[in-house]
């Protein structure tokens, strides 16, 4: 089994949970070991879109980690927690906003690319431990910020201070962060309310299914690796040229770099590839 479930992960687990009852699932329904990792973190207490690879698919992780993702998020404006988020301690109160307009304001200034620093409650390694170990020991935590991209940040609904928002942005976004820096812009201090990942890549919220769904039937939210890479640009590989891939003999190939590639030999799906200084690179065989 290689490809990709699109799980809709629950408040109640972490992603790494998810992982892990995915693995137990498989394992009880098709007898075999399968190799399977998430391919982005969502918050313990964020709910929505979690894809998860299986077997060769788990080799596409570093180029799918990139890709663009939207939450639905909730900030509240006048106090924040020592997590960034509603499962942490108030730290601190601040004015609180409830002008639109203002509020607006600061989403325009965000957008687009900035350094952002990530929460001490995160999983970003420090020597070796997690982020968030070191803040529950009351270790000060040193984080370096790092540059983000905001494509839209959209106004879906205010009730007082707490304001709802559609977010696209780069994968290594921490919406936490966002709230954070938004209420900064207005003078004031803010925290995440809630957070549902609507999309992550080209897995979206309407095709999500609940990892009981799965544990009934495998198919459910399934994406076979094969379906995916219909869906990819496709890079058209002569039939005779299909052994010096084969043998992994150094193949140019113009294209962007590092993004991926429906390889077709003849007219034969091959493989999922890449471009790589220029050449073609195979990272999984279909």
């Amino acid at each position: 089994m290689n490809g990709f479930f699109n799980v809709l992960k629950s408040t109640s687990m972490t992603s790494s949970d998810a992982v892990v009852i995915l693995r137990g699932i498989l394992r009880r329904q098709t007898g075999d070991k399968h190799k399977v990792g998430h391919l982005g973190t969502l918050d313990p207490g964020g709910a929505g879109v979690l894809p998860i690879a299986v077997g060769s698919a788990v080799k596409l992780f570093d180029y799918m980690l990139a890709k663009t993702k939207v939450y639905r998020t909730c900030f509240v404006f006048g106090e924040t927690t020592d997590t960034l988020d509603s499962y942490g301690h108030v730290t601190e109160r601040g004015d609180l906003v409830t002008d639109k307009a203002k509020v607006l304001e600061a989403c325009a200034k965000l957008v687009g690319t900035y350094d952002q620093m990530p929460p001490a409650y995160s999983a970003k390694s420090v020597d070796g431990v997690r982020a968030y170990d070191l803040a529950r020991k009351g270790v000060e935590v040193d984080l370096k910020p790092r540059e983000v991209n905001i494509e839209s940040i959209e106004l879906v609904e205010q009730e007082d201070n707490a304001f709802t928002f559609d977010v696209t942005c780069s994968a290594d976004t921490y919406i936490r962060s966002l709230a954070r820096d938004m209420a900064g812009l207005m003078g004031t201090v803010g925290y995440m309310r809630y957070i549902i990942r609507l999309r992550s890549g080209e897995f979206d919220l309407e095709h999500a299914v609940t990892l009981k769904e799965i544990e009934k039937d495998l198919s459910a939210g399934f994406v076979p690796l094969e379906q995916y890479a219909e869906g990819l640009p496709s890079v058209l590989i002569p039939e005779e040229d299909r052994r010096l891939i084969d043998n992994g003999v150094v193949y140019p190939l113009k294209g962007q770099e590092n993004a991926l590639l429906n390889v077709v030999v003849g007219d034969t799906p091959y493989a999922v590839g890449t471009v790589k200084e220029g050449r073609l690179k195979v990272i999984c065989r279909l």
